[in-house]
């Protein structure tokens, strides 16, 4: 009776493998979320920025796309991690405090903070010829160094290896704080490509003093890509 029983089971199993592998697979129901093509009807949709990017030409479109994942990478000599859900995130790097009245400290010297972001180019439309894109990031103090010093850093996907961007470095006087970094030809590339990770660092350099940090926004204030495109 048990034999019988252990049979239908396998006999079961096998017919629902095969039917399974014999069913036509399903298109999908719901479209890909792009954004809309620009022909002829141009539009803006910056996201509340639209001081802040200065367009390469009037009858384009320009589309702001905010990031599907960001972080602080933290360096730490023993425990490097990722951290979330931050409002803002201090770049730069840290010193610990000296635990003895001496002032002397024997331990581990710090840690370094980089903001990790992750961007789905591929929502912009296929066809999309692009003038112009930048990065726009909101930062919250010193940003006079941060213009100087700031460092970004962007590849197109996980195997590749990350390269300096944003050579033209600007910060717009009518919205203080905000600092842009002209990403065009990389953010070409990582559309006509259809790259939907496409990842960057933003970092300072080590410094000699705590006052060579800067505090940039996180959820606060996201950072952005705006691709000016027709």
């Amino acid at each position: 009776m048990i034999r019988a029983l252990v049979i239908s089971a396998l006999v079961a199993i096998v017919m629902s493998i095969s039917y399974a592998a014999c069913t036509p697979m399903m298109a999908p129901t719901a479209p890909v979320k792009t954004f809309r093509t620009c022909d002829g009807r141009y539009f803006n949709d910056v996201k509340g920025l639209g001081s802040v990017y200065h367009a390469a030409r009037a009858d384009s479109c320009k589309v702001a796309l905010e990031p599907f994942d960001m972080g602080a990478w933290i360096e730490a000599p023993l425990n490097s991690h990722k951290t979330k859900g931050l409002r803002s995130v201090v770049l730069g790097c840290a010193n610990l405090t000296p635990s003895a009245e001496s002032c002397d400290y024997s331990g581990l010297p710090g840690h370094s903070v980089t903001l990790t972001m992750n961007f789905d180019m591929a929502t912009y439309p296929d066809l999309a010829v692009v003038q112009r894109a930048v990065l726009a990031v909101r930062v919250n103090d010193n940003v006079n160094y941060f213009t100087q010093a700031a460092q970004l850093r962007g590849r197109q996907m996980i195997s590749d290896a990350f390269q300096s961007l944003g050579a033209s470095v600007t910060t717009p006087a009518t919205q203080p704080g905000w600092v842009t970094f002209d990403i065009t030809a990389f953010a070409a590339r990582a559309i006509n490509e259809r790259r939907n990770s496409v990842s960057f660092e933003l970092s300072l350099p080590c410094g000699r003093s705590e006052s060579e940090v800067a505090s940039v926004a996180i959820l606060q204030a996201q950072p952005k890509v705006i691709v000016e495109y027709k």
